[in-house]
């Protein structure tokens, strides 16, 4: 059976229900590296398609995301959809059929498809959220939402409908930012392509004319004020990055272990699901908190190196005073 025929089939049975899910043997991508990955990706779904025969649904997740990684293929999306909708994991679904769709828009099935869309859709309105996919052009940019850290890109995400700013971060690449609006009943897929940064100004003139002389009756008076607060704020925000990041990292550490007491897939789902999100943040608040401390660093380096030697130095004076003397120590750092 070829596999635009076995995922015919896997849609039908879907409709009714069947525990089988779609074929995708032999429909692997042919830009995987070498036949070893290939044979490799083959196992991987063999054994996911056990593991959902069997009921195992949360492995055959795992089993199909892993396959998918070593040999794309869009009828893994369809499966991997399947499974989570036999667990229950309404999201899950949605996120996949719709992962199919983009990836095969003609497909055969695609009206069977968006049909299924529709209905996870509503279902996910009815919780009061809606689902936003963020891509970008490159891939691997921390999105913000609203401020806020919430994964790198591909990043799928149930938020409540309105509008929401968008913020994408990616070293080497300009900062993206758009106002976008999350309708209550469609989910959203938001596709980016990121710039280039642009390169630092030149900022010395190819030839400099030679300093003027200053008058010995007008000495120079203005004095440079430095970087001010900016290096002790940058550092700050760094310190409190980086404790973001263990909080997240503890948060980690208990959803780990609720999952592994978990009683069934569905709640082991759920605590898996928020310990990789957990894991995700904590991530992306390390990678945040040390930018931020190593820039503070460099600014504090820079701004006490640009500083004068009469800024650096301390002023000792003496005075005389009823009773004694006193002493002045003043200075400007």
């Amino acid at each position: 059976m070829t596999s635009r025929g076995a995922l015919g089939v896997g849609i039908f049975l879907a409709l009714l229900g069947n525990v089988a899910p779609a074929r995708a043997a032999g429909d692997t991508d042919p830009s995987a590296s070498n036949d070893e990955q290939r044979s490799e990706a083959k196992a991987r779904y063999e054994a996911g398609v056990a593991a959902y025969t069997a009921g195992h649904y949360k492995d055959a997740v795992d089993l199909f995301l892993a396959a998918d990684r070593l040999a794309p293929s869009a009828p893994l999306s369809f499966n991997i959809a399947r499974a989570y909708e036999k667990l229950g994991d309404d999201s899950g679904s949605l996120r996949f059929y719709r992962d199919y769709l983009r990836r095969t828009p003609n497909a055969q099935n695609a009206n069977d498809v968006a049909a299924l869309v529709k209905r996870f859709e509503e279902r996910l309105r009815a919780k009061g959220v809606q689902q936003m996919t963020v891509l970008s052009t490159p891939t691997g940019a921390t999105v913000a939402l609203d401020g806020a850290p919430v994964g790198v890109t591909p990043a799928t995400l149930d938020v409540p409908p309105g509008q929401h700013h968008l913020a994408l971060m990616l070293r080497g690449y300009a900062d993206t930012e758009r106002d976008v609006e999350l309708l209550a009943d469609h989910a959203l897929d938001i596709v980016l392509e990121l710039a280039p940064a642009p390169a630092a100004a030149q900022t010395t003139p190819a030839s400099a004319p030679a300093a003027a002389t200053p008058a010995p009756s007008a000495p120079a008076r203005a004095e440079s004020h430095g970087l001010g607060v900016w290096p002790y704020l940058t550092l700050g925000a760094g310190a409190a990055a980086l404790a973001g990041a263990l909080t997240f990292e503890l948060m980690r550490k208990s959803s780990e272990s609720s999952a592994k007491d978990a009683s069934t897939q569905v709640e082991y789902k759920d605590h898996y699901d928020t310990m990789v999100s957990q894991r995700t943040t904590a991530r992306v608040l390390v990678g945040v908190g040390g930018a931020l401390v190593v820039t503070g660093g460099v600014l504090l380096a820079i701004d006490l190196g640009n500083a004068s030697p009469a800024k650096k130095a301390a002023r000792l004076g003496l005075a005389p005073a009823p009773g004694g003397v006193t002493a002045s120590l003043a200075g400007s750092f």
